[in-house]
């Protein structure tokens, strides 16, 4: 009787398996299309298991085209989970994502290259050129209403400089991603002649703020500092603070 037991639950196993590599993708895709409006997939090929798709958009976010993987280990937490790879704002990442059972997005150990001119002329209170390269890296992320509720991780930007309107090298500089509310924030420090430190945080109303805090270096020139006295707030120890805030 045990034996029997054992083989029907096999069977059963094995079926569920059958239909999860014969699922279409776009079934799935469709689900999160609701779930996330405005989210859009397009081009979707292949099945739950594996698939593509060749764009995926939300409001400005471009990303793809992105391939997925499934991963059967994530069943044991209640979860779809997949490695996925592919682009974002033509910027290639990959890493792995999980549709819990409420249809919740899960974000693990994801890696990706950024352009950090993107950045900068988003959140800067006024237009600067930037060197460089950023890497992001998430540790753990989980999107409700399509925000992040939960997140952890950082960003690392080296050979961190401006080249306009002022030259300044800020050596390499690290902001250490959390959130708390309805808020993500970033924590900044850097290595660098020139000390920049502070914190940015963006709401999900799209309310963002800025508040940075330079300390010139010896290298810096007369330039730079003209710069910050025009721009920055005076503060103790020779600092200058940079603030802005807005909404998107």
């Amino acid at each position: 009787m045990r034996r029997a037991g054992l083989f029907l639950a096999a069977g059963i196993g094995t079926y569920l398996l059958i239909l999860l590599v014969n699922f279409p993708a776009g079934r799935l895709t469709d689900r999160l299309q609701e779930q996330y409006a405005p989210l859009v997939f397009h081009s979707v090929t292949g099945t739950v298991f594996s698939g593509r798709a060749a764009r995926v958009e939300r409001n400005a976010l471009l990303a793809g085209p992105l391939q997925w993987t499934f991963r059967p280990s994530g069943l044991l937490k209640g979860r779809l989970e997949y490695r996925l790879q592919g682009s974002v704002m033509q910027n290639p990442f990959e890493g792995l994502v999980a549709v819990d059972i409420a249809g919740r997005i899960h974000l693990q150990d994801v890696e990706t290259v950024l352009n950090p001119a993107d950045l900068v002329k988003a959140y800067s209170p006024f237009d600067m050129t930037t060197t460089g390269r950023m890497t992001l890296h998430v540790e753990t992320l989980e999107l409700q209403d399509g925000f992040p509720a939960d997140l952890s991780g950082e960003f690392l930007w080296s050979d961190a400089g401006v080249t306009a309107p002022v030259s300044l090298v800020l050596g390499e500089v690290e902001v250490l991603l959390g959130s708390e509310a309805d808020r993500i924030t970033g924590a900044v420090s850097n290595a660098g002649d020139t000390r920049v430190s502070g914190s940015l945080a963006l709401s999900a109303s799209g309310d963002y703020s800025v508040d940075l805090q330079l300390i010139p270096g010896q290298a810096a020139s007369e330039e730079v500092v003209e710069f910050l006295i025009t721009w920055g707030q005076p503060g103790p120890g020779g600092s200058y603070r940079l603030a802005d805030s807005g909404r998107f």
